[in-house]
């Protein structure tokens, strides 16, 4: 289905809802705004409509909790998702109704992800750094792993914004910029993986673009995260995991670490403290100090 048919569906959706069923205008209005953002998302994606599944959806709930979408707009978001696909349904314009597994968020204060030193071994052991794309893989695991960064900000660098020599990085989410620092390992893979990109899309090469996919243009976040719950499910990693529980574990080993709580506001890119006090709060848990990795790599 081309793009402009599945703007026509919403565009019809919206007008059923209105005249069809007598909806109020702040109900319209509330489900054009939420299916307008769905729709940009489906764009940015460079989706075909007939490949939406739950995956894909999940996706992008994830996509609106990393933009801090509230988790009272992010039900209602839902509900205008599920209303829409069920008038799919209903018309046979679609044969199955992918947001039927789709759960709203509970209103509970969840743990951020942490990953132990031997969950992080695990997954670097299974990857396969003799082809390209494996070295691109681990170079990604141990760039997230070591600086920090999001996984917007990961996709987003190319070649020249390293400083190989003092380990550091300039990131650019859009809104701000920071410069990050990056572990010797990183280093490593990243000298190796470039020069494997060179050899193996040579005239296609493109430096400005550091993680690429097999025709050699940006390496999408749907495909990050396709990624890393593969590797995760090869290195037996049984609970789910996202390119943010490498974060989350840099937040709380640098803290662990002796690090200042302002310091690492600034590191992370946060625009609220708040954020940092997640971290500040887990370093207080027994149990997390005991889980986390000691792998001094990360800043070495």
């Amino acid at each position: 289905m081309e793009i402009t048919q599945l703007r026509k569906y919403i565009k019809e959706f919206l007008y059923f809802s209105e005249f069809g069923q007598g909806k109020k205008p702040n109900s319209i209005k509330s489900l054009k705004k939420d299916l307008e953002q769905f729709y940009e998302y489906f764009i940015i994606e460079n989706m075909d409509f007939k490949e939406i599944d739950y995956l894909f959806l999940k996706e992008f709930i994830i996509f609106l909790q990393k933009n801090n979408v509230g988790k009272r707009s992010l039900n209602r978001k839902i509900s205008s998702i599920r209303v829409f696909f069920r008038y799919l349904k209903d018309k046979d314009y679609i044969e199955k109704d992918p947001t039927i597994l789709l759960v709203s968020p509970s209103f509970e204060t969840t743990t951020p992800d942490i990953l132990t030193e031997d969950e992080i071994n695990r997954l670097r052991q299974v990857i396969d750094i003799e082809r390209c794309n494996g070295l691109r893989d681990r170079l990604i695991l141990e760039l997230l792993y070591s600086s920090g960064i999001t996984s917007t900000e990961l996709l987003g660098v190319g070649e020249s914004v390293f400083n190989l020599e003092k380990r550091e990085l300039f990131v650019n989410n859009g809104k701000t910029s920071r410069i990050v620092f990056f572990s010797e390992r990183t280093r490593e893979f990243f000298r190796r993986y470039v020069e494997a990109k060179k050899i193996k899309y040579k005239e296609i090469y493109n430096k400005d673009i550091l993680f690429v996919n097999g025709s050699g243009t940006r390496l999408s976040d749907r495909s990050l995260r396709r990624l890393i719950d593969r590797y995760a499910a090869a290195a037996k990693i049984e609970r789910e995991i996202s390119p943010y529980s490498f974060r989350h574990t840099f937040g709380v080993y640098m803290l662990m670490n002796g690090m200042k709580f302002l310091y690492l506001k600034e590191l992370m890119g946060h625009s609220s403290i708040e954020s940092t006090k997640v971290y500040q709060e887990l370093v207080k848990k027994p149990r997390v100090i005991d889980l986390l990795c000691r792998d001094k790599e990360i800043v070495e």
